[in-house]
């Protein structure tokens, strides 16, 4: 059945990047289709839920927020779609709360309007089809997400993607993106984000590297703008990174590296399935700080897994003041289900907590200790928020947030700033002539 004119369609996302680039992708599916989509859940028609399933506080999130669903759906006679990682993990608890939905796992996204269209609930479960063809359209703003890939080719203990999303990598073609990025560019897009579950991984399907993918953006994309690059695990980055970095001679190309490390402890990592020792990782950070420019290097940490002891944890906080990150996400380690952790011997809560906070304050130390190193520096940022002080927020080429009080200038701009002060997560500037 063809959407009736004027259907409206509500979307709501959690999770990472990558699922809000899919629910970009969903939104422009449906819009060219003949649907509206609108922010507020009370004028929809049609309510989609994209969920993540990362850790365990935020599936009880999605599970409190789809009971208030519930009740706003079945008073309005609401269609209901709930689609991203937890449908895989927890269909039957899904459908327990809102029994009357269709359920679509995250590789059939791009089923969802025939599903809208469909008069009975539709279950797309665990079938993991490579179905990468769309990607969202530019809407406007600076900002564009383009998801490039899905899939990585580890087997944490910790890690339940391998449900959410499969075994394997699946890319799309780069010729896809190519052609996304010009046309998001020619129509004002500033910043570029090139997301993936592990975008290092990106091209294994297709026999090419994200090397192949960049300089192939470089060479054919013209124009003012910065491109961003999402995690990339040090697995697959440690094969190319030295290709790699001189691509970042551009200055199109934000000089951030996010490569999650997860521990400092080589035994930790064993336990963790985790494929590279601290070494491994150590001669990354030592190629990318080698080049002739400054960079962001920023990671992921998890303190409390099972058998983290005490010297564990202190050769984390060792490996913490040695390697000096830019930015550290610290999260205490979760049960999930249908991994190796889930059986290990856990350790307690509070001792977690503690480790969290120990681990905070040196890394915000230390984020302090190297922004003030900007101090007295001109970079070109480029303004990505105003804030309703009328605070700009602008980002240098390493990704730097910089704060800019009081000056005129607009989303998308690039400006000229003098850095003149800076905490542990921000620099303070003033833009300059």
């Amino acid at each position: 059945m063809p959407p009736e004119t004027g259907k409206k369609v509500y979307i709501e996302t959690f999770g990472c990047w990558l699922n809000k680039g899919e629910s970009n992708i969903i939104a422009t599916l449906l819009t060219k289709r003949g649907y509206e989509i609108v922010q507020e859940i009370e004028k929809a028609d049609i309510i989609i839920v994209n969920t993540c399933a990362v850790r365990g506080d935020t599936e009880n999130k999605i599970f409190r927020r789809l009971h208030e669903i519930s009740k706003t759906a079945q008073a309005k006679h609401t269609k209901l779609i709930v689609s991203g990682c937890l449908v895989n993990v927890r269909p039957r608890s899904i459908l327990e709360i809102v029994p009357q939905a269709s359920l679509v796992e995250p590789d059939a996204v791009e089923k969802i309007p025939e599903i809208i269209e469909s008069e009975s609930p539709i279950y797309i479960l665990r079938q993991y089809q490579n179905l990468r063809t769309v990607l969202p359209e530019f809407k406007g703003g600076s900002f564009h997400i383009v998801p490039i890939q899905s899939g990585c080719l580890g087997n944490c203990a910790f890690c339940i993607e391998w449900v959410t999303r499969g075994r394997g990598v699946k890319s799309y073609e780069p010729q896809i993106i190519v052609e996304n990025i010009r046309d998001a560019v020619r129509k004002g897009a500033r910043e570029i984000l090139l997301t993936g579950q592990d975008v290092a991984a990106y091209g294994y399907d297709l026999k090419i590297t994200l090397y192949d993918l960049l300089k192939e953006i470089l060479d054919k994309v013209d124009g003012a703008y910065r491109i961003r690059l999402g995690m990339m695990e040090p697995m697959l980055l440690s094969r190319f990174i030295r290709d790699l970095l001189p691509l970042f001679s551009d200055e199109r190309l934000y000089r951030y590296f996010h490569i999650p490390v997860q521990s400092g402890d080589d035994k930790v990592l064993r336990l963790m399935r985790r494929k590279y020792t601290v070494q491994d990782y150590k001669e990354i950070v030592s190629h990318i700080r080698q080049q002739p420019w400054k960079s962001s290097i920023v990671t992921d940490l998890i303190v409390g897994f099972p058998g983290e002891d005490e010297e564990s944890f202190r050769r984390t906080l060792a490996f913490l003041e040695e390697v000096r990150f830019d930015k550290v996400h610290v999260a205490r380690y979760t049960l999930r289900p249908f991994t190796e952790g889930y059986l290990l011997h856990g350790i307690p809560e509070p001792e977690k907590k503690k480790r969290s906070r120990l681990a905070t304050d040196v890394i915000l130390r230390i984020a302090y200790e190297i922004n003030k190193t900007y101090i007295g520096e001109v970079k070109e940022a480029l303004v990505e928020n105003i804030s309703f002080k009328g605070d700009l927020t602008a980002r240098t080429i390493e990704y730097k947030p910089v704060i800019i009080k009081n000056q005129s200038a607009k989303i998308g701009d690039f400006v000229k700033v003098k850095i003149v002060d800076a905490s542990p997560l921000h620099l303070v500037g003033e833009i300059i002539d």
